[in-house]
């Protein structure tokens, strides 16, 4: 099941109500649905630019994206997506954001990656979050017409592509 998929069970964990097709998501194992989760605010659209193409087609165990950051990886942009490439290759470092559309569930308490420490998806860089959007710092490699070279991208193959910005080593200079 994905992150916006039904969850199994037709009524709401938090308050009871009726969960109606892809009216929820799956928290610690329960069914939740929207309005639990986020009340009353009105969704907005994202549409994505472009999708990751790499060998990595499966997500690292209970992380959401793969464990190594070795290998490269490339985007491949949207046709219309040509016009704003202006001075894009003469830059090495960018940030990638980008939808884990690989997460199936949600827990608000883990053992963080980085130290183990118990805490809340807001306490980490976990993509298995309210809404699954992740930001990565990569380096490009090359640009080929549509389609960015980088290295260090911890997105699966097949992962939509919803912005590109200069790296924050490169402002940092």
């Amino acid at each position: 099941m994905t992150a916006s998929a039904t969850p199994t069970a037709r009524r709401c964990s938090a308050c009871g109500g009726d969960l109606g097709v892809a009216d929820g998501r799956i928290v610690d194992g329960e069914p939740v649905c929207l309005r639990c989760l986020f009340g009353d605010v009105a969704p907005i659209m994202v549409r994505p630019i472009g999708v990751v193409r790499s060998a990595v087609t499966r997500p690292g165990a209970g992380s959401g994206v793969p464990i190594a950051r070795s290998a490269d990886a490339e985007i491949h942009l949207a046709p219309g997506m040509r016009r704003f490439l202006a001075g894009l290759e003469e830059e090495r470092a960018l940030t990638v954001v980008w939808y884990a559309h690989a997460v199936t569930a949600l827990e608000t308490m883990f053992a963080r990656g980085m130290d183990g420490k118990r805490v809340g998806p807001f306490a980490s860089r976990t993509p298995a979050r309210p809404n699954p959007i992740a930001i990565t710092e990569v380096t490009l490699v090359a640009v080929r017409d549509l389609v960015l070279v980088v290295h260090g991208l911890d997105a699966i193959d097949g992962t939509p592509v919803l912005d590109l910005k200069l790296g924050r080593a490169r402002i940092s200079q």
